[in-house]
């Protein structure tokens, strides 16, 4: 095994046949609407922060007791349809009625193999920080199809927030970055958001940072949303948005690429040496980014909108 799977590396690389293999497995927990759109683009995103494209799949999924086959059909429907649309083989799985489940519970696992690779553990000091689109995409997607929610903010505010999850795939700026050959490493936006994202790979390349949280781009009907629930938006689980660590020299050339090909990218902050610590610099002051700081906004905002409990 070349990787190991660790805090902030959602991956396992080894070597098979002179090409390396990229694994990686994610669940679907928080949500029920689109649950194979969100499954396969979540696992596909995890390979392709690599600079390597996933080829296939398998899927485990788990319905609770009562699931009609019409309603696991349109689920697996959905799992195949996803992708197809990114090129991407469904090999095989599991599906099932599982006894004692309150809710589907979807576990994708994607595969992919390429000759390099880079992980979220090889940022280095000094490194430019781009993200890539805007930060809570997949978070304001589910949020705003709540029927609780929907009421609060409005159905404008609603139907532009649900369509964010569009935006769900990271592998185009993923590929588009990685074939820059300046990139050094790249790590998904999933929970904790763009803070927690951050921390993580600043935790596996060993690492300190500052972020800069005026720099951070925020779509309106995110903002909207966040505000009404009063949630941080750079908490919140932000699938679809792709961090990239390159030299500040390379940071424009990047940007440029990914621009060029219709995919907003940002500089946020840098890669600091370990001793100058984890910050967010806000217009009133510095805040010290903590793990405790940093649980993703999602949860309680289902516990009190939603029907997770």
């Amino acid at each position: 095994m070349l990787v190991s799977p660790q805090v902030g590396i959602d991956v396992g690389v080894s070597k098979a046949r002179g090409k390396y293999l990229v694994s990686s497995s994610d669940p679907i927990t928080g949500t029920k609407a689109s649950m194979g759109w969100h499954a396969v683009n979540v696992s596909a995103n995890d390979v392709a922060t690599c600079g390597i494209m996933p080829d296939e799949l398998n899927i485990v999924a788990l319905f609770p007791t009562g699931t009609t086959a019409i309603a696991v059909q349109k689920v697996i429907s959905e799992i195949s349809d996803t992708a197809s649309g990114l090129g991407i083989t469904v090999a095989g799985g599991h599906t099932e009625i599982t006894p004692g489940l309150k809710r589907p519970i979807i576990t994708v696992t994607a595969i992919g193999s390429g000759n390099s690779f880079v992980t979220a553990k090889d940022a280095k000091q000094f490194d430019s920080i781009l993200m890539t689109k805007t930060a809570g995409i997949e978070g304001s997607s589910i949020l705003a199809k709540l029927p609780k929610v929907r009421k609060i903010v409005g159905s404008i505010t609603s139907r532009k927030g649900a369509a964010l999850l569009k935006q769900l795939s990271i592998l185009k700026e993923a590929r588009i970055a990685f074939k820059s050959g300046r990139v050094h490493a790249m790590h998904d936006v999933t929970e904790g958001g763009i803070l927690g994202a951050v921390y993580e790979m600043s935790l596996a390349s060993n690492l300190g940072f500052e972020i800069y949280r005026d720099s951070i781009p925020i779509d309106d009907s995110t903002r909207m949303i966040c505000a009404k629930l009063s949630i941080d938006p750079i908490k919140l689980i932000g699938s679809g948005s792709l961090l990239i660590a390159c030299s500040s020299n390379s940071s424009r050339m990047i940007t440029s690429r990914l621009e060029s090909q219709g995919i907003r990218a940002t500089a946020i902050g840098r890669f600091l040496p370990p001793k100058k610590g984890r910050t967010l610099k806000e217009n009133e002051g510095e805040v010290r980014v903590t793990e405790a700081s940093i649980q993703d906004e999602l949860w309680d905002a289902l516990r009190k909108y939603g029907n997770l409990s």
